[in-house]
């Protein structure tokens, strides 16, 4: 199987509440803060670069093309998509461009292939797109927790490499890094910071929650592995 890494951010808008208002050291007062959370993830393919303008975007790939990268995706591995329905998510390129995308601009939104058709045009793919996601693009209350029912999609494998076509998905890697988890603490209400890992079967599987903790300390930047592993079968 290829593996390659793909990169993205999640950012977490904060505001403080009230003018002067501390929350112990080095904590927000009334001044805008981002969180953000790098997330990489290791063992699914695109073929694509940078963003996927799709539907009724600019320069948007027609669904033809569409299928073509849907069909490279899951003919190795899966996808890994985030839901942007929510008013408090949403998603920026990370060219540097700090618009926010809409959701139901990006890849998948016409592929038909495989699961693609089962999910809403908002969810955007992780493995095709290199964006940044934003909890609370408006801004969120520090010291807040934030559970997103259904943040992260699914599209199962085809089968093409061999007869296993379950994989496991797992967020967070404390042996690569222990400090995660601290901002995306949840995912399938499994904890982060110990690897909560979902598993993602030939025959579907439906979208999990995430949650975000804002917390109240200045960090900024907190690092998220994602693994996609192919399941081994047992001799």
């Amino acid at each position: 199987m290829k593996l390659n890494r793909r990169s993205v951010l999640g950012a977490i808008g904060l505001v403080g509440v009230g003018t002067g208002a501390a929350f112990g050291s080095g904590a927000f007062t009334s001044t805008t803060a981002e969180r953000a959370v790098e997330v990489n993830v290791f063992g699914a393919d695109a073929g694509t670069e940078g963003t996927v303008p799709a539907g009724e975007a600019e320069n948007a790939v027609d669904e033809q093309d569409e299928n073509d990268i849907g069909n490279t995706i899951i003919g190795n591995s899966i996808d890994v998509l985030v839901d942007t329905s929510p008013e408090s998510v949403a998603v920026r390129a990370r060219n540097g461009d700090e618009d926010i995308i809409p959701g139901n601009e990006l890849f998948p939104v016409d592929a038909t292939t495989g699961g693609y058709s089962d999910l809403n045009d908002n969810y955007v793919s992780l493995v095709a797109n290199d964006v940044r996601i934003v909890f609370g693009p408006n801004g969120v209350p520090p010291n807040s927790t934030l559970t997103f029912g259904d943040l992260f999609g699914f599209v199962e494998s085809s089968g093409t490499t061999g007869s296993s076509t379950d994989f496991d998905v797992t967020f967070g890697d404390v042996d690569a890094n222990p400090s995660q988890g601290q901002l995306l603490t949840k995912v399938d209400g499994k904890t982060v910071s110990t690897g909560a890992t979902v598993e993602v079967t030939g025959s579907g599987t439906s979208p999990v929650d995430g949650t975000v903790e804002s917390g109240t300390t200045s960090q900024e930047t907190e690092n998220l592995t994602i693994e996609i592993k192919e399941q081994t079968q047992d001799s």
